[in-house]
């Protein structure tokens, strides 16, 4: 049998196979179109197998034996006896290559069973193709396959990670965060019971609030003690180690009788607990339950543990700015009118108390460059400079102003102001400090990309590419010289190629996130086939990566994405902005007679609690919905609130 020579472990086990009672017969009797078609296939290294005959008496090569696993000999069987559980996916194929159609399918799913003793979730590409007899008929089926389940989980991970940001991003409240995350992360794991748990200082008990589950799972929401779950359990989760149970029955960390019966009580024969150490304790926790058990995959493992970063980073934001907007009373005024840049003087000196980070980015200094009045007022264009510093005499009288002024910035750009000033009054209705909101309306349309790329070849050519496009451009060589302008950068498209290190790698990226610049990054790499880059660069900030080689296409469609959300940020802002202006300027009996209709008042009880007749009230209310361009008070509230303001209902 020389056409076996070279076929490795395959080629022996053939030779070595009882071919008298198979279909096919001795050696001697095999057709030649069935020896040079399996010579060829064991020598080579992509997986392959050859069906033959009516029978589809199975062939494959060496390169298929890692992907068998544990499953029995297929050798000389025929194929919906070798390989039961495709057969249903496979045949409607084989069918068609047997009729002398070639196919070739992309990510096809197939639940493997007996590859690793547990039931898998896999994805194939695979190509069937005919092989012709000496008898011109056809008399086998060569299937050539390739296993892509890595990249396809790793793509629903990648979509998933994006999703939760966006989703999170939009919600203020640190229990809508955990909701919103459990929820996703079950659906997406089709798992029983998703949470957090918080622990305690001293770290012996934790308490869930509210949990996500399917059907008819049960909440696992209440307190409990950490030690009802089994000392090692502990100890790893106080190490900051994930948790990983597939079955707490078989689980050495809890196959003890009490801990394994507490597993099972509380519906988590299988569990992924993924912990959260800050501080070097304790704090919290990221659940995933399932009432029976489960081998959880690597990846499921590793995407619970960036969901709980994530998600946790977003309960710290949402707790920071709901303590924020519940601090001092002067906050709470303040907050009414609060934009991008806010700001508090002393009313006596004149000195800022207090200027938002935003004004490095619209201004173009640094805040500590922004102590006085005389330091704000030589950054007006001189030809509104003095209107300006008199509209803060207005404000130190009391009353509340709204104007517009241009600023000249350090590099000497220029940019449109809308501005709204107003006093804050102590206990006893005097002026200790004024405050004012900021907001840049300088009209940006997001047309300008920065090109951070060490090469200069491949820096020219996609100024080349983006400015035929009808874009913007500014190169930067190296991150560095980048971040150093990036404060009073236009809002535009960064586009970074983190193939050389010159660049800072993801350094962009995590500073324009941390900084909160509108910036987005779209982020160039190698990763070939790692989609660990491409999450990566997604976890530091980036709104898109881009594996090289990649077509300009892809390049101009995250281009456009992203220019989109930045034209909408403008649009959405200009129209809040808007009205809080026509807010701002109404006249005080109208602003009270509007909070009164956001109190849930009548005509009569606002009436009544103004000293007023419900046909002044009615005046005045219609009045401040044409000012306001409503036509109903459902609308009137919607825009109010899109103001910031909040309604509060009343007992009445």
């Amino acid at each position: 049998m020389p056409f076996l020579t070279g076929g490795g472990t395959m080629g022996a086990r053939i030779q070595a196979y009882d071919w008298a009672v198979s279909p096919l017969g001795p050696f001697e009797t095999w057709p030649p179109s069935l020896c040079v078609t399996l010579s060829n296939m064991l020598r080579s290294k992509m997986p392959t197998y050859l069906l033959w005959g009516s029978e589809l008496i199975t062939f494959y090569n060496d390169a298929c034996l890692p992907l068998r696993g544990i499953r029995p000999e297929a050798l000389g069987q025929p194929l919906p006896q070798a390989w039961a559980e495709i057969w249903d996916v496979a045949s409607p194929l084989v069918m068609q290559a047997l009729r002398g159609e070639a196919t070739y399918v992309q990510d096809v799913p197939v639940w493997i069973v007996q590859r690793k003793g547990y039931p898998e979730e896999t994805w194939w590409n695979a190509s069937f193709s005919p092989v012709m007899a000496e008898t011109n008929d056809i008399g086998g089926v060569l299937i050539v396959i390739h296993e892509t389940t890595e990249r396809v989980f790793g793509e629903q991970r990648l979509r998933f990670l994006i999703d939760l940001s966006t989703r999170l991003r939009g919600i203020p409240d640190a229990r809508g965060v955990m909701a919103t995350a459990a929820e996703m992360l079950g659906r997406h794991l089709k798992a029983s019971r998703v949470g957090y748990a918080e622990f305690s200082e001293t770290g012996g008990s934790f308490t869930v609030e509210r949990d996500w589950t399917a059907g008819a799972t049960p909440t696992f929401a209440g307190q409990y003690h950490m030690g009802d779950f089994g000392s090692p359990v502990e100890s790893e989760l106080r190490a900051g180690k994930t948790v990983r149970i597939d079955d707490a029955l078989m689980d050495p960390r809890s196959a003890e009788e009490h801990t394994a019966a507490e597993f099972v009580r509380t519906g988590k024969r299988a569990s992924i607990i993924a912990p959260l150490i800050r501080e070097g304790r304790l704090v919290a926790a990221l659940y995933v339950h399932q009432g029976e058990p489960r081998h959880w995959r690597d990846d499921e493992v590793t995407l619970v543990q960036e969901v709980a970063e994530r998600t946790w980073t977003s309960v710290l934001r949402a707790r920071a700015e709901t303590a924020l907007r519940e601090s001092e009373a002067r906050f709470r005024q303040f907050a009414e009118h609060s934009t991008d840049m806010l700001w508090i003087m002393n009313a006596e000196t004149l000195e800022m108390e207090y200027v938002s980070p935003a004004f490095e980015r619209v201004w173009g200094w640094s805040p500590e460059t922004f102590q006085h009045r005389d330091q704000w007022a030589e950054t007006v264009h001189p030809e509104d400079r003095e209107r300006s510093v008199q509209a803060t005499e207005r404000v130190l009288r009391g009353d509340t102003v709204v104007e517009e002024y241009r600023i000249v910035r350090p590099d000497g750009s220029m940019r449109h102001i809308h501005a709204t000033g107003f006093p804050i009054f102590d206990e006893h209705q005097t002026i200790r400090r004024i405050a004012g909101i900021a907001k840049d309306i300088t009209q940006h349309d997001g047309s300008t990309v920065y090109v951070v790329d060490s090469n200069e070849d491949s820096r020219r050519n996609l100024c080349l590419l983006l400015q035929e496009a009808g874009y913007e451009v500014k190169m930067f060589s190296a991150a560095q010289a980048f971040l150093e302008v990036a404060p009073v950068l236009v809002p535009g498209c960064v586009v970074l190629d983190i193939r050389d290190a010159a660049t800072g790698e993801l350094t962009i990226p995590k500073e324009l996130k941390a900084r909160r610049a509108g910036l987005p990054v779209i982020v160039i790499g190698e990763a070939q086939g790692n989609v660990a880059v491409g999450v990566q660069a997604m976890k530091a900030g980036a709104v898109d990566f881009l594996d090289v080689p990649y077509r300009s296409e892809q390049l101009l469609e995250a281009l456009a994405s992203a220019q989109a959300t930045i034209r909408e940020r403008a649009e959405q802002d200009q129209a809040i902005e808007r009205v809080k202006a026509l807010i701002a300027a109404l006249p005080a009996r109208e602003r009270e007679v509007l909070d009164g209709l956001l109190a849930g008042g009548t005509n009569k009880t606002i009436a009544r609690d103004l000293g007023l007749s419900p046909r002044t009230v009615e005046a005045h209310r219609a009045r401040i919905m044409e000012r306001l361009g409503a036509q109903s008070l459902p609308e009137l509230v919607q825009i109010a609130v899109m103001a910031g303001l909040q309604p509060k209902l009343q007992d009445r």
